[in-house]
């Protein structure tokens, strides 16, 4: 009788899920787990949803109980990840082993996973072999990158892109910027930009990389590529020449999509060339398709190419009640474009030669002389 009581409580819960309302699914689950049933399938379902909570203690309470009464992979992986969440990597590790079956990539790149989070690399290596899944793959680039990361925390938006992308994060100036609520937008102006491009100088210096010209199209990314053919002496190019070094410049960039879009011309002319991107939209994971070295990495823009809704916000004098924009305050105004990039790119040229040191130079030359497998760092 108890049984079959349970049994109800779960399957309205699962229909209470089904329709996203997930307190009532809750309440249902807990129902059907203090009957104690022989199943384990609503102790599964409420450890599932604690965990999508938060609730990770509790979480990893329920998945015990459904561990006692099934065999079931799905339980172990779940619980794995909980322990994960927890940082109990190897209690974690000994659920996904008891739940890789040989024939799921994303048992084995978690396994791969909790390996490197216990300094295993050997082990995540091994995890990995002959897995054809592309995170996989990416992972297992990125594991002599890993390495280098043994004492030190690899959480922030530098290490992701080094580790993943072997990108060079320049970053920008701390100062400026406008907070909305749930966004974050910079609007990077000519000192933001000279700040990434002193940094960009100074490694360009210590490490002697030599360009021939510099390239950037468009309304857009040609005020980069003008200030920076100013401050190297170097020729702005439009046309790619397989004979010539190129620095190619990017304003922003949305993510490895486009930038593999603007270099597209020069890979296939096979030009040499480093991509120098000056502000990034992490839309996607960190690969090599990004450029080499990158400036700020979040939702930013220009103040001479203005066209996306964020990058147009104004105040508002409406009313919040009344004003039907998403960013309370503010307003979404016209698009902008300037078209004088030779005026654009002597404001940042001006800039430049205002800002007389950067001291946060030599702390990212500091940092990457510990992590030197950067891709910029190939270039001859």
């Amino acid at each position: 009788m108890l049984e079959r009581l349970a049994r109800k409580h779960f399957e309205r819960g699962r229909q209470f899920e089904l329709q996203d309302r997930e307190q009532e699914a809750v309440e249902e689950y807990r129902r059907a787990c203090d009957l104690k049933p022989t199943s384990a399938d609503p102790f599964l379902a409420l450890g599932r949803l604690r965990a999508l909570g938060g609730q990770l203690r509790e979480a990893v309470a329920l998945l015990d109980a459904a561990v006692e009464r099934s065999p079931e992979p799905q339980i172990r992986q779940w619980r794995g990840y909980v322990y994960g969440r927890l940082r109990q990597y190897r209690e974690a590790l000994a659920d996904y082993q008891a739940a890789d079956e040989g024939d799921e990539p994303n048992i084995k790149i978690n396994i791969a996973r909790m390996h490197l989070a216990l300094g295993q690399f050997s082990d995540a290596h091994a995890a990995l072999v002959g897995v054809d899944d592309p995170s996989a793959v990416q992972l297992r680039n990125a594991l002599p990158r890993y390495e280098e990361f043994v004492d030190e925390p690899s959480d922030d938006d530098r290490a992701l892109r080094y580790l993943f992308g072997g990108s060079l994060v320049l970053g920008t100036a701390d100062d400026g910027g406008v907070r909305l609520r749930g966004d974050r937008y910079l609007l990077l102006t000519p000192r933001h930009i000279a700040r990434t491009i002193k940094r960009f100088c100074r490694f360009k210096e210590k490490h002697r990389w030599q360009f021939d010209a510099v390239a950037g199209d468009g309304a857009h990314h040609a005020p980069i590529a003008l200030a920076l053919s100013k401050i190297l002496d170097l020729p702005v190019v439009s046309v790619p020449n397989p004979e010539q070094r190129v620095l190619l410049c990017s304003a922003v960039l949305k993510g490895p999509v486009e930038a593999v879009r603007v270099s597209r011309p020069w890979r296939r002319a096979h030009v040499q060339f480093m991509h120098l991107c000056i502000g990034l939209e992490p839309t996607g994971d960190p690969d090599e398709k990004e450029p080499e070295l990158l400036g700020c990495v979040h939702r930013c823009s220009v103040p001479w190419y203005r066209v996306e809704a964020y990058a147009r916000l104004e105040p508002d004098p409406e009313p919040e009640e009344t004003s039907d924009s998403p960013w309370p305050g503010f307003r979404i105004g016209p698009p902008f474009m300037d078209a004088n990039s030779e005026r654009v790119s002597q404001e940042i040229v001006d800039a430049f030669q205002e800002l007389r040191v950067c001291p946060i130079s030599e702390l990212l030359l500091g940092w990457y002389d510990r992590h030197p497998n950067v891709r910029a760092f190939n270039w001859t």
